[in-house]
């Protein structure tokens, strides 16, 4: 309990059972609901409702914004500005609208502990090491990755010194999955496709990682790397654009907008494909300047400690409910 407020914690298929079974378990909607899920799953509950809800895309998919007019809830909680934006339009598309608060989303700087990298470089004799993820097709920018890889580092003979980590699960990625397979890989890259319990030991293995995404809805991974006081690359677009990217990141300029594919189904509009030229400067940069780059991090993880732990999220979302309830 915090400033008062009792919180009991619901699934979605609660909403959706018998009255009987609302009475067995002690659900009391006479309280304020806030439903916390993709707006797809939106279902309308007993009594008053918030959707906290997040989308990756400019836009919003087809059938989502019925969803939410279905589920009739007073207002919506969206992570950023990007988000608010997608949707604004996409409700008023569908001749509705409702109220829209931006609360940023945050990390836990005891489950992403801040890592000191300075002391790797001392002797000179560390492979300095990017990670890129490879999870979501190509959205978080892994193929640009490999790109500015060789354009900043060329073959195995300039740079031996260097790698490039992908991380996958396994048939997580459809192409990383066939290249994995192949031969003839240049030593310095891995297809890293083992699970893994915990994000934190994938990040660790990292000097620097690289997710100049395409687009985000909010970009959790990008800023648990960097809780970790590891420096990140990325682009300052979509969710990642939060106001303060550069406060915490490495962000890269030169960026083309392009429409999505219209396969997808969960995410739709505009990205910003990276400029592999200006990502390939920025990873040779931290490579160069791997005492730098580490301070970098350690001031971008004490940033966000001080401004964007999931504390700070609870915070805004008391302020909210005391405002409105």
């Amino acid at each position: 309990m915090l400033r008062g407020i009792d919180v009991q914690c619901g699934i979605t298929e609660m909403a959706l059972s018998p009255p009987w079974l609302h009475t067995a378990w002690g659900l009391d909607w006479s309280n304020l609901t806030i439903a916390i899920l993709p707006a797809y799953f939106a279902v309308k509950v007993p009594g008053r409702q918030w959707l906290w809800v997040m989308t990756e895309g400019s836009e919003l998919p087809d059938g989502w914004a019925e969803k939410i007019r279905l589920a009739a809830p007073e207002r919506l909680i969206v992570p950023c500005e990007y988000n608010a934006e997608a949707f604004r339009e996409g409700m008023l598309k569908e001749g509705f609208s409702l109220p829209i608060h931006v609360i940023p989303g945050g990390t836990d700087p005891a489950e992403f502990p801040r890592h000191i990298l300075n002391g790797r470089y001392q002797n000179g004799d560390h492979q300095y090491t990017f990670l890129s993820l490879g999870d979501r097709g190509a959205r978080k920018g892994w193929t640009e990755t490999w790109d500015a890889f060789y354009r900043a580092f060329g073959t195995p003979d300039d740079t031996p010194d260097v790698r490039l980590i992908i991380k996958s699960r396994p048939k997580g990625n459809e192409m990383l999955d066939m290249i994995a397979k192949g031969s003839g890989l240049d030593p310095r890259i891995t297809i890293w496709q083992e699970d893994i319990e915990e994000m934190r030991d994938v990040y660790s293995v990292a000097d620097c990682i690289s997710l100049p995404s395409r687009s985000e809805g909010w970009g959790m991974p990008h800023r648990e790397a960097a809780m970790m006081g590891i420096p990140v690359i990325t682009q300052q677009y979509g969710g990642v654009d939060d106001g303060y990217t550069s406060k915490w990141s490495l962000p890269i300029d030169g960026g083309r907008l392009e429409r999505m594919s219209p396969h997808f189904k969960h995410i739709k509009g505009e990205w910003l494909r990276p400029d592999p030229q200006t990502l390939a400067e920025k990873m040779r940069w931290c490579y160069e300047n791997p005492n730098e780059a580490a301070e970098f991090g350690q001031s971008a993880s004490k940033w966000l400690e001080e401004n964007q732990t999931w504390d700070h999220t609870a915070l805004a979302l008391l302020d909210l409910i005391e405002e409105y309830s």
